[in-house]
């Protein structure tokens, strides 16, 4: 028995983080390559249910997404054996019957309420992670676990707008919608997901911009005809000065 594992070279997420905040096309671009990853686990039926920086690196073959050692099959609950990671396990009575799994800061609420994650739950770890790349911060912080737990609980993030007034309108509420505090009220699937943000990343999500162009495009039109125009009278003027000039004399 052996396991063979991809060499991969490059830089964790987390680490290029520590840098600051993506320039706003890298970040889509990322943002897409990641959720097509978890489009295409999502439809094998597993759920990452860890999503964090950390589990992303960044190649020059594009974003991996990595770590799948908390992921779960759909359908199968959590089995008493899984390895946890990074999070104490708080209280009973916040977990009930079930089990806490996956990186405190981009946990869904669902998770923190030990209630079973699916695919909406690793949407909410993507908004996190997202919002994360594009404000250099997270959307959700505190100065100790609890006050994290609360604060994914009970607060909305400041609009990616506030931080980065380029993004367009379309990205903030893609990433709102990631994070809603009910499931249901957040995308159901990665691929309309990964679709939503190809349409953004295309200019799809700011209207103006074609009718700003087609503007544009009447001005220089006008422009180049008021050129062309005063070209015209400026070789009409000079044809004039040096036309030859008549000359009457008068009877001899």
């Amino acid at each position: 028995m052996y396991l063979v594992m991809e060499c991969l070279q490059g830089e964790t997420l987390s680490d290029r983080l520590v840098k600051g905040a993506l320039p706003l096309h890298q970040a889509l671009t990322i943002a897409m390559e990641i959720a097509d990853a978890l489009a295409a686990a999502h439809r094998q039926g597993i759920i990452h249910r860890d999503l964090k920086p950390g589990n992303v690196m960044l190649t020059k073959a594009g974003a991996k997404l990595l770590d799948f050692g908390l992921a779960k099959l759909k359908g199968h609950g959590d089995r008493p054996g899984a390895a946890l990671t990074a999070v104490p396990t708080p209280s009973a009575s916040l977990t009930g019957e079930g089990m806490i799994v996956g990186t405190l800061p981009y946990m869904a609420p669902e998770q923190l309420e030990g209630r079973e994650a699916d695919a909406r739950t690793d949407i909410f770890g993507f908004g996190v992670l997202v919002y994360e790349m594009l404000a250099g911060r997270r959307p959700f912080s505190g100065q100790s676990p609890a006050s994290v737990i609360s604060a994914i609980m009970t607060s909305e993030p400041p609009a990616i707008s506030s931080v980065r007034p380029a993004a367009p309108p379309a990205l903030d509420r893609a990433i709102q919608r990631c994070v809603a505090k009910d499931p249901d009220d957040r995308w159901q699937s990665a691929g309309d997901l990964l679709s939503e943000l190809r349409w953004i990343a295309g200019g799809g999500s700011q209207p103006g911009v074609a009718a700003v162009q087609s503007r544009t495009g009447t001005r220089l039109l006008w422009a180049a005809v008021a050129v062309l125009s005063l070209a015209l009278v400026a070789s009409l003027a000079q044809r004039w000065v040096h036309r030859p000039r008549l000359r009457f004399r008068g009877p001899m």
